[in-house]
C-alpha cells in the first residue's frame, strides 16, 4: 500500500487565546525605602539591616520588634500578537491573537524580627524574604480550516472485500476537507529565595561588631504541557486516474481522525540551601558614619530531578472505507455508489526520559560597604557590595544612594540597583536586574511605636506601564506605576 497526504490550507479562522503572567518581588528594594539601613551597612540601626550586618544590633536597647510589608501592584495589558501568514498560501495574510499580558509585583511580609539584650550582647533572630520570579503562560488554539489533500493509495481487496483476492487498483484521490484542531499549551515556573537568620553583637573599643548565622533556602521550578488533539471534518474525495480498465464513479466522503497526535509534558525541579556565616562593623562619628560586612557560605550540593515525556507520530496514518452504499462490479471492472474513507490510527512513539541527582555548589563570599555623610540637616550615603561564588555560577550585585533631610519628621529619597544570578547545569536562572528609586519616612504612633512609611516604583514594573503598552500595539486595562510599603518597630 502506497499511502502519500498532501496538505494544503485553502481557508483558515482561528480562534485563538492567549494569557501570560509574570509575577516579581524586589524585597530588597522595599526595604531600602523604607529605611536605607537594610542596604546600606552604616545606617543599619537595631534590626534594621541586621540581616546584612548583624553590627546594626548594638544599638538595641532592651527589647526591639519590627516587621515590614508591602501590597501587590499590579498591570495587565490587553493587546494582540500577529502571526504572519505569507509563506502560506490562505485567503489571510496573518492571524492576531488577543492576549492578555499581567505584570504583577506581589506583596507579602518583607522582614519580621525580634532582638534582645542578655547580659551586653544582643541577641536577634529575623526572616527577610528575597527576590522572586515566576511565569506563567495559556495558549488555546482552534484552527478552523479548508485542506486540500493529494492521497494515493491501492485499492485492494483487504480494503475492499468484494473486489477479487487478487485485484490491485492504484487511484489517486483529491480531497476537500475542512474541520477542527485544537492545540493547548500550558506552562509556569518560579525561582523563589527566603533568608532567616540569628544574630549576636556587642560594641567592643568604640566599634559596634556582631556575627551571624544565615541560611537561605533556594527553590528553582518549571513545567510545561502541550498537547495537539481534534478531528478534521468531512469532505468530499472524487478518484481519478483510475488504472488498468477499472472506471471509478464513486463518490467519497472523508474523515480525519486526529486524536492527540501529539503530547509533550516536562517538569524540573531544583533546591538547595546557602548557609552562611555574617559578619559586620560599624562605627559612628558626629558628621560621618562607615560600615563594612560580608558573609562567607559553605559549599552544598542542589538536589534536583527532571522528566520528559512526549508522544509524537511515527508513521502516516491508515485508511478504510465505511460502505455505506458502494457498488463494485467486478465483471465489467466498475466501482459506483458512495462511501465514507476514513483517515485513523495516528500511530505514535511514547518517550519518557528523567534525571535525578546532585549538582556541586561550591561556596560564594562577598562584602559591602557603605557611608553617610552629615552636614546641618543633610545627609548623603552610599553603599556598594559584590557576592559570587568561585566558579562563577552565582553573583549577587548591590549599589545605592541615598538623600535624607530631616526636619520634624524625617525625609528619605534613594535610588538602588540589584541583580542576582544563578546558573544552574548551564542554565541561567534569577530574577530581573532592576533599577528602583523611591522615598519614605517615619514617625511615632506612640512613645515606642514607629510607624515606616514609603513609596516606591523600579524598572520593571515602569516599563510594564509605559513602555511594553506601546511597543506591543496595546493598553494598560489596569495600570500601576508606584507601590506603598509599610513597617511598623516597637521598642520595649
Amino acid at each position: 500500500m502506497i499511502l502519500i497526504l498532501f496538505f494544503l490550507p485553502v481557508q483558515v479562522n482561528v480562534d485563538l487565546a492567549a494569557d501570560v503572567n509574570m509575577r516579581y518581588a524586589y524585597p530588597t528594594s522595599d526595604l531600602y525605602f523604607t529605611h536605607p539601613g537594610f542596604a546600606n551597612p552604616a545606617l543599619s540601626e537595631g534590626l534594621i539591616g541586621f540581616m546584612l550586618n548583624p553590627a546594626a544590633l548594638a544599638r538595641v536597647g532592651g527589647m526591639e520588634a519590627m516587621i515590614c510589608l508591602a501590597p501587590n501592584m499590579k498591570t495587565v495589558i490587553s493587546t494582540e500578537f500577529v502571526i504572519p501568514l505569507d509563506s502560506v498560501e490562505t485567503i489571510l495574510d496573518s492571524i492576531k491573537v488577543p492576549t492578555d499580558l499581567g505584570i504583577e509585583q506581589t506583596g507579602g511580609i518583607d522582614f519580621a524580627g525580634l532582638a534582645v539584650t542578655f547580659k551586653g550582647w544582643r541577641l536577634a533572630a529575623g526572616s527577610q524574604r528575597g527576590d522572586c520570579m515566576e511565569l506563567s503562560c495559556h495558549a488555546s488554539v482552534r484552527p478552523s480550516a479548508g485542506y486540500e489533500m493529494d492521497y494515493q493509495d491501492t485499492l485492494t481487496h483487504d480494503l475492499l472485500p468484494d473486489l477479487g483476492l487478487y485485484d490491485s487498483i492504484p487511484v489517486r484521490f483529491v480531497l476537500s476537507a475542512a474541520g477542527d484542531l485544537m492545540l493547548n499549551a500550558d506552562g509556569d515556573g518560579k525561582y523563589l529565595t527566603k533568608s532567616m537568620n540569628v544574630a549576636v553583637s556587642r560594641r567592643l573599643l568604640g566599634i559596634d561588631m556582631g556575627i551571624g548565622l544565615q541560611a537561605t533556602p533556594v527553590t528553582i521550578d518549571g513545567s510545561f504541557a502541550s498537547a495537539l488533539s481534534g478531528a478534521l471534518g468531512s469532505g468530499v474525495a472524487l478518484a481519478v486516474e483510475p488504472y488498468n480498465d477499472w472506471t471509478i464513479d464513486a463518490s467519497f466522503d472523508v474523515e480525519v481522525d486526529a486524536d492527540s497526535v501529539l503530547r509533550c509534558n516536562g517538569n524540573a525541579s531544583l533546591n538547595f540551601c546557602m548557609t552562611s556565616l555574617t559578619w559586620g562593623m560599624k562605627k559612628d562619628w558626629r558628621y560621618l558614619s562607615l560600615g563594612i560586612c560580608g558573609e562567607i557560605s559553605r559549599p552544598t550540593f542542589i538536589n534536583g530531578d527532571w522528566d520528559l515525556y512526549t508522544s509524537l507520530p511515527t508513521e502516516i496514518p491508515r485508511i478504510r472505507f465505511d460502505d455505506d452504499s458502494l457498488v463494485i462490479d467486478t465483471v465489467n471492472k466498475v466501482i459506483s455508489g458512495h462511501a465514507t474513507m476514513v483517515i485513523y490510527d495516528f500511530e505514535t512513539e511514547d518517550t519518557t526520559r528523567y534525571g535525578l541527582g546532585e549538582i556541586p555548589f561550591l561556596g560564594t563570599a562577598g562584602a559591602t560597604a557603605g557611608f553617610e555623610a552629615r552636614v546641618w540637616r543633610f545627609q548623603l550615603g552610599f553603599f556598594g557590595g559584590l557576592s559570587s561564588s568561585e566558579d562563577g555560577t552565582y553573583t549577587r550585585i548591590r549599589t545605592g544612594l541615598n538623600l535624607g533631610f530631616r526636619t520634624f519628621i524625617p525625609l528619605r529619597f534613594g535610588l538602588i540597583a540589584h541583580f542576582q544570578y544563578f546558573n544552574v547545569a548551564g542554565i541561567p536562572m534569577s530574577a530581573l536586574p532592576v533599577i528602583a528609586f523611591g522615598g519614605g519616612t517615619d514617625f511615632h504612633i506612640i512613645k515606642n511605636l514607629t510607624l515606616f512609611m514609603n513609596v516606591s516604583g523600579n524598572t520593571t514594573q515602569g516599563a510594564a506601564a509605559l513602555v511594553i503598552p506601546g511597543i506591543m500595539g496595546g493598553e494598560a486595562s489596569t495600570s500601576a506605576l508606584v507601590s506603598l510599603g509599610f513597617g511598623l518597630r516597637y521598642r520595649f
